[in-house]
């Protein structure tokens, strides 16, 4: 096979033209389920290599990138530069919801369209879908899961295999090859505001241990895993999307904790590494891994000897931005070694980027040498998989059947049991009981991480409680309470014996979470019950009277959580919480 492969890759590599090869490099986002002109012409005009699917709810609109513009006012267009299409829909009006069975049919469409181009090569298809918050398809009740921190709480490696497999064969049917995934960082900083239960652990054995068997499980099940953020972004007090961070540990320190869960995850066979944009003084005191190449060729291919894929973190987080214009940045990053730019942008940096990369080749700053090794390990990894052959073919029956599937669905449910923890509960508040007058305040998840449909929406803990009792007082607040929510939270507790109320912490909400919230509750006499995602203070707050950590804001945690709450679900003995740090 690897000779048919070589031949063939060799062929297809020979006759590409330098647009094409550019274009296989980048992989650009498409947001939703619709083809507008500028999802189609990113395609066909900007030649895509890949695309990175992020359907939360909208559709393909003009954007900021965690509040910063990607465009580069600086940039001189070249006499050949192609503007492609731009849509300018207001994100805040939501786009569709669609089933795995509709989304197999919009792929099959977008990879048709790749088919067709002169160069007839597929599009390797991406996503993030982490568990917890951390899923960018989440329509149509698709099965999600606990976070990595959840999976390690539970213990079992051989569960970690079956959750990734399972969330393969998901996802595979509908035609995705590729997983921004697993999440290598040992989280020894509990005030990290990026990664947090995104880690397994911050106990480097244990994220080896669990990130080597979701590796194998992703992989089992038909999409490329991605190990990242190469090197390690656990000890970090920053996130990269606001400020480019340095941390700070030496090579001696890096190679008995940073780097062991990427051995795990290069010696378990993951296909591809995602680059972290830190700074890392041991190895580069300038650059960040992304534009490093002491990191990615000296150390990455050299010393820990991963032959597969590179790929960027999203190459428009501050980090980046605030200091390398993208054009220039993608340049730096191929030169160094990312074999693929991931560029989450609707707008003109689409082509800046494009014809950055292609300047630079055609000046000689880019070798051609190393951007065809980077293409060929692309097509590669694209022949491996199949895509040539498969690509544009999947089956929308069987993509419904795999994701209704009753061994899916309970299986689900399984594993958000064996994750829940009661962290506190001094005062024996649990079980809850029917005759208890309860106020409910339940925290409104982000729009953009809901399925907007039965199985997952904005309230689906008051749905599960009301399903033990009706002596409830149901509230809801948004993820950071208002004043106004406060003070009607403090108003129906007076009416209340006591108080029951979620506490999620996500990275992307910047102004925080309901820590607050329940600080006020306490002060003003009230006994608080919190259900959380977070072990750590953010999420367990020191205030609550009793606290059940769930690891996850996805449905089934959450609707396991309340199950818990009335004791018709009991905590798993084994399960433990897989940090000491922090907590």
């Amino acid at each position: 096979m690897t000779q048919a492969r070589d031949d063939f890759v060799s062929a297809k590599l020979a006759g590409m033209t330098l647009e094409e090869k550019v274009g296989q490099l980048l992989t650009f986002t498409w947001r939703g389920a619709i083809l507008t002109p500028s999802a189609i012409e990113q395609i066909t005009r900007l030649q895509a290599g890949g695309l990175c699917l992020e359907p939360y709810g909208l559709e393909t609109c003009k954007n900021l990138y965690w509040g910063n513009s990607q465009y580069d006012p600086t940039f001189q267009p070249p006499p050949d530069y192609v503007s492609i299409a731009l849509t300018h829909f207001d994100p805040h009006n939501h786009g569709l919801c669609v089933t795995p069975e509709e989304l197999t049919e919009a792929l099959n469409k977008v990879q048709t369209i790749a088919m067709d181009r002169r160069s007839g090569i597929p599009l390797h298809i991406t996503i993030d879908f982490e568990g917890d918050f951390k899923n960018d398809y989440t329509s149509g009740g698709i099965r999600q899961f606990p976070s990595p921190m959840g999976l390690a709480a539970i213990g079992d490696p051989q569960l970690t295999y079956r959750v990734g497999l399972t969330v393969a064969r998901q996802l595979s049917a509908m035609g995705v090859t590729q997983m921004y995934s697993p999440v290598c960082d040992v989280n020894v900083n509990p005030r990290n505001p990026e990664i947090g239960v995104r880690s397994f652990s911050d106990d480097p054995a244990i994220c080896a241990e669990h990130v080597a068997a979701i590796v194998k499980g992703y992989q089992d099940g038909g999409i490329a895993a991605t190990a990242k953020h190469y090197p390690g972004r656990g000890d970090s007090e920053t996130d990269a999307h606001d400020v480019l961070d340095r941390v700070n540990a030496d090579k001696q320190r890096m190679a008995q904790l940073e780097l062991v869960p990427f051995r795990a995850a290069i010696a378990a066979g993951a296909k591809a590494v995602m680059t972290a944009h830190t700074i890392y003084p041991a190895y580069d005191e300038e650059l960040p891994a992304t534009l490093s190449p002491r990191i990615l060729t000296g150390l990455l291919r050299g010393e820990l000897g991963f032959d597969g894929v590179i790929v960027s973190d999203a190459i428009g987080m501050a980090a980046i931005l605030k200091k390398w214009p993208l054009p220039r940045a993608c340049a730096m990053a191929i030169e160094a070694g990312v074999d693929t730019i991931l560029l989450k942008a609707d707008d003109e940096s689409r082509s800046q980027c494009f014809f950055g990369i292609k300047m630079a080749a055609e000046s000689g700053e880019l070798p051609l040498a190393r951007l065809n090794d980077a293409v060929r390990r692309l097509l590669n990894l694209k022949y491996d998989q199949g895509l040539f052959a498969s690509a544009g073919r999947m089956d929308p029956e069987k993509t419904r059947s795999i994701a209704r599937s009753k061994q899916v669905i309970a299986f689900s449910r399984e594993v958000a049991e064996r994750a829940l923890l009661v962290m506190r509960d001094d005062q024996h508040l649990l079980p809850l009981g029917k005759e208890q007058q309860i106020l409910v305040v339940e925290q409104c998840i982000p729009y953009e991480f809901l399925g907007k449909d039965p199985y997952s929406h904005p309230h689906m803990f008051c749905e599960a409680m009301t399903t033990h009792s009706t002596n409830l007082i149901l509230d809801d607040t948004a993820f950071h309470a208002t004043d106004a929510d406060i003070a009607e939270a403090l108003e129906l507790a007076q009416r209340a014996d006591l108080v029951v109320m979620t506490n999620y912490y996500a990275r992307i909400e910047k102004r925080g979470n309901n820590q607050h919230l329940v600080q006020q509750l306490k002060q003003a006499g009230h006994r608080v019950v919190v259900v959380t995602n977070y072990p750590y203070l953010e999420g367990r707050t020191d205030e609550a009277d009793a606290v059940v950590c769930n690891f996850s804001g996805s449905p089934d945690s959450i609707r396991v959580a309340a199950d818990l709450l009335f004791g018709t679900v009991a905590p798993t003995p084994t399960t433990r919480l897989p940090i000491t740090i922090g907590v």
